[in-house]
């Protein structure tokens, strides 16, 4: 039989493991929640902060009198002042542009599309789709610009 002295201190080693596979067991069902949920929130941030650029580009648009375009590709945003010349087509990738803002999302992903706000800040067209994180969101920017 095994007896333990009355005043022996500490575990042994037996205890110690089964504490340690009792924690790794806990770790690995945790783990995997906690960075898809890290993942979701950073893709929410990611969404949110593309609606704020959105509303910013509106309002700088409009302060400025110019239309400012808006040119998405993949996951990345730019958006820039053409100069006003009456008569004449601007090219969206002209130098003679200034880049608004430049911008590279992880989680958001855009088609091909260029669009632009008018000099009272409205866009010319009333929807974007974007995939963010396996599905498909549709922002509607009438919408958004009003809130």
């Amino acid at each position: 039989m095994f007896f333990k002295k009355v005043n022996q201190k500490g575990v042994t080693l037996i205890e110690l493991l089964v504490v340690i596979t009792i924690m790794m067991t806990m770790l690995t069902l945790v783990a995997p929640l906690a960075i898809n949920t890290i993942d979701k929130a950073e893709a929410q941030s990611e969404y949110l902060s593309f609606c704020g650029v959105l509303r910013r580009v509106s309002m700088r648009a409009f302060a400025n009198g110019s239309g400012v375009y808006i040119a998405l590709h993949d996951n990345s945003l730019t958006a820039f002042i053409v100069p006003l010349k009456i008569g004449t087509h601007q090219q969206l990738s002209s130098k003679e542009n200034e880049i608004v803002f430049e911008r590279t999302y992880e989680y958001l992903k855009f088609s091909t599309i260029q669009f632009q706000f008018n000099r009272n800040g409205m866009p010319n067209i009333e929807t974007i789709s974007l995939n963010q994180q396996k599905k498909t969101r549709q922002i509607d920017l009438i919408t958004l610009l009003d809130n």
